[in-house]
């Protein structure tokens, strides 16, 4: 896999753009360098045009112009540059100067910086170029009428070295500021990017076991989220290993002692060679396995009933349909020890819930009550206004007993003590209850004399926010 650097590619994403705006700001600096150079040195070729102008006179009916050297001199900057001149008379005589020096093009226009008829071009004289200014000079004296054209033409050395000089100024400047730029960017990067090295060190020294959430290392608000993300999944990451730990527990401990009864049963029967002691060890072998099948089964539910947590808006149930679906489901158990088994409420009661784990509540509830009533008794089953009752007329719940029933694997007896067992039927009721937001409540049946068990349903919108399993 490419390795990939993420201070080089935020330094490069940094530095990319910078450079461009280096490049354009040189680019714009040495352009407005250049004009102001160029403008600089146009009005000082203007003044020299000027002072040419000046010296033109008529002399006897002839436009003449004296123009000496010193006077020229006086205008140039450095010994760079050469200065080149050429008077032309109105009908196009050169009368001083070098009369070869380039025309004025066709599309040169006149400038509109000074108040005067002046063009300003580049040319080539000599092969050397050239810039040059050309100055119109009317002229009405003693019969000479016309506009003379005064020439004055400069080498370009010193404009371009002014320029290239500006050029390297902004290079420097703008290059220095590029690189300092760079030099914070990265130091701020390298410090803003320790608390990553900090938390990567903190997990390479994790131990695996280790699931509590992580330290808020990451100081930046815009990390916060990804730091909760990550401590949530280690809760439910915690939550799961929890529950399969509980189960394992709850499975190696619960599944010992029927394992060590069948292997009991079984040694019975081989030791034994009458027919009849094999079918009844074989008897109370199938009622071994299917107590084993049951109590696997309920185990299944309950770990699968802890790892799930309400996440989708429930659907409208119709509770007393369930409840009587149970009843329905259960009536051959409870007819084999002659209990009656009936339904009383409302024929329609919605609620909002999973039909599924509603299901498994009624169901629950109904084998429980039918398990400790003795032969012979009742159980009533109703649903009013969202609440479902299961009621029996058996030996009940002592009142300081009635929460350690709802726990898992305590099961209490006809006499009314607690005893170890597989005691899971009203341990899911009460989580499934939990699920739903409400609860399950034991009281004492006011008609049948037994245990009553209340489990209240709410209109409620959507589920909690989170259950607590014991």
């Amino acid at each position: 896999m490419k390795r990939v650097l993420l201070r080089r590619q935020l330094l490069l994403w940094l530095g990319l753009p910078l450079a461009l705006l280096w490049g354009l700001s040189v680019y714009t600096h040495y352009a407005s360098a250049l004009h102001a150079a160029t403008q600089a040195y146009d009005r000082s070729l203007l003044a020299s045009a000027r002072i040419v102008a000046e010296r033109l006179r008529v002399s006897k009916g002839q436009l003449e112009v004296d123009v000496p050297w010193v006077v020229l001199d006086s205008f140039e900057r450095n010994m760079n540059d050469r200065l080149f001149y050429q008077v032309i008379s109105p009908q196009g005589k050169t009368l001083s100067g070098y009369d070869d020096l380039p025309p004025i093009p066709d599309k040169a226009p006149l400038s509109k910086l000074y108040p005067a008829l002046v063009h300003f071009y580049d040319a080539t004289y000599n092969g050397l170029p050239i810039r040059v200014a050309a100055l119109w000079q009317p002229v009405n004296e003693e019969g000479v009428e016309g506009m003379a054209l005064i020439l004055v033409a400069e080498t370009l050395t010193s404009r371009e070295a002014f320029a290239h000089q500006l050029l390297n100024t902004a290079l420097l400047s703008q290059g220095g500021l590029v690189l300092i730029t760079l030099l914070l960017a990265s130091g701020m990067l390298r410090k803003i990017l320790r608390p990553l090295r900090q938390l990567s060190r903190l997990m390479l020294q994790r131990d695996p076991a280790d699931l509590t959430p992580l330290p808020m290392v990451l100081p930046w608000y815009e990390m916060q989220p990804l730091m909760l993300a990550v401590n949530r999944y280690i809760e439910r990451l915690n939550a799961m290993i929890a529950r399969q730990q509980r189960f394992s527990a709850d499975a190696s401990h619960q599944l010992r002692t029927p394992l060590t009864v069948l292997k009991t049963q079984v040694a019975v029967a081989l030791k034994s060679e009458r027919p009849e002691n094999w079918r009844e060890s074989l008897v109370a072998m199938r009622i071994t396995v299917d107590d084993m099948i049951l109590l696997t089964d309920r185990l299944l539910h309950l770990s699968r009933l802890r790892a799930t947590l309400p996440h989708e808006v429930p659907q409208l149930i119709d509770l007393a349909v369930l409840a009587k679906e149970s009843c329905f489901s259960l009536y051959a158990q409870a007819r084999a020890k002659q209990i009656d088994l009936g339904y009383e409420g409302e024929e329609r009661s919605q609620v909002k819930g999973d039909s599924k784990l509603l299901s498994e509540l009624c169901a629950n509830l109904i084998d429980n009550a039918i398990k400790y009533t003795p032969a012979g008794g009742t159980v009533t089953v109703s649903v009013r206004e969202g609440v479902l009752r299961v009621e029996d007329s058996g030996p009940g719940i002592a009142t300081a007993d009635r929460q350690q029933a709802m726990q898992p694997f305590n099961r209490l007896d006809g006499a009314g003590t607690a005893s170890a067992g597989a005691g899971l039927g009203l341990a899911l009721v009460r989580d499934i209850a939990q699920w739903h937001g409400t609860s399950a409540e034991l009281h004492e049946s006011p008609t049948l004399h037994g245990l009553m068990v209340l489990v209240a349903f709410t209109s409620q919108d959507r589920f909690p926010a989170a259950v607590t399993h014991v």
